[in-house]
């Protein structure tokens, strides 16, 4: 007969206790640790293909501008115009020739159906040259000088415009607010460095206020190093329609001893002012495209460094002088 031991029991607590100790998994299959569930990456989306431009909307030209590939001088010939109604060719390169004219000597150089830049302060595009066509300054001329351009005759206004189109390359337009009233902006030693160089040209002006129509930087020589060109004028005390002196002057790279004149007053009448430099050779030094305005109208003309002095290319527009 078995005898049965007597089975000793824990008390609840101690029970507890040997539960909580008792170690974890023994190889069955409910003491397995739960898988991780895998999650599927996110595939990045596929790059959606950019939609095709039209070069030829006006969106696109206004952010590419015109194309002015092509030579420039002295690879190329190069004419330079002003627009009154029609394009007044004020400046020229041959190649050929290897010369600078201006006029009527130009015309060669832009043929009909040639390409052509027009440019304004706030617009540009490409045109090309037309029939010879008097500019609207250019009252009872029998034998026109100037070009048309279907853009012109259609009533477009620019300022001036180059051929062939890539020639526009060569050309650094001056801003307006150099010779705005309320923009000029010029130093006291830039002052006093006119006074002098102004008084050397004509002594009365000694004791009578200079003043400034414009002040610009541009580099004239492809040095890096920006030149000063500022238009000038003395008011006649006892006339103050007219002027005792009014002229343009290039201070010589950053010296501002050196004031050069490039023009001044035949009829004391006259402002000046620089509207643009171009390259039309292509040697590097800029030509000057000078305005000259008085109350009842004004002409252009280019000017070209000699050395120390300049030298007008040409004759004025608009039968000034």
């Amino acid at each position: 007969m078995l005898k049965l031991r007597p089975i000793s029991l824990l008390p609840a607590p101690l029970f507890a206790v040997a539960l909580a100790a008792a170690p974890v998994g023994c190889g069955g299959k409910g003491d397995e640790a739960p898988k991780e569930e895998k999650t599927e990456e996110a595939k990045p989306e596929e790059a959606k293909p950019e939609a095709k431009r039209d070069p030829d909307t006006s969106l696109d030209k206004v952010a590419k501008g015109p194309d002015l590939s092509g030579p420039v001088p002295p690879e190329s010939d190069m004419v330079f115009f002003t627009i009154d109604g029609a394009l007044i060719p004020i400046g020229c390169f041959n190649r050929e020739k290897g010369k600078l004219s201006a006029g009527k000597d130009c015309l060669a150089l832009a043929p009909k159906g040639a390409d052509v830049y027009l440019k304004s302060s706030y617009s540009e595009e490409l045109d090309t040259i037309g029939e010879p066509k008097s500019a609207l300054c250019e009252v009872g001329v029998t034998k026109p000088t100037s070009l048309s351009t279907p853009s012109t005759d259609s009533g477009a206004a620019f300022d001036w415009a180059a051929s062939p189109k890539s020639a526009a390359r060569n050309v650094v337009t001056i801003p307006a607010d150099t010779w705005d009233d309320g923009s000029i902006k010029f130093t006291d030693d830039e002052q006093r460095a006119l006074d002098a160089a102004i008084a050397k040209i004509n002594r009365k002006t000694a004791d009578v206020e200079t003043k400034i129509h414009q002040a610009a930087s541009v580099d004239l020589n492809g040095d890096g190093k920006e030149e000063r060109v500022f238009s000038a004028y003395v008011v006649n005390p006892r006339d103050t329609a007219r002027y005792l002196f009014s002229g343009l002057f290039v201070a010589d790279g950053t010296d501002l001893g050196t004031m050069l004149l490039v023009v001044k007053t035949k009829t004391n009448s006259e402002m000046f002012k620089l509207r643009a430099a171009a390259d039309l050779d292509g040697d590097g030094t800029h030509e000057l495209w000078v305005n000259a305005a008085f109350d009842e109208g004004g002409g252009d003309r280019m000017y070209v460094r000699k050395g120390d002095s300049f030298d007008g290319l040409g004759k004025w527009t608009c039968g000034l002088y």
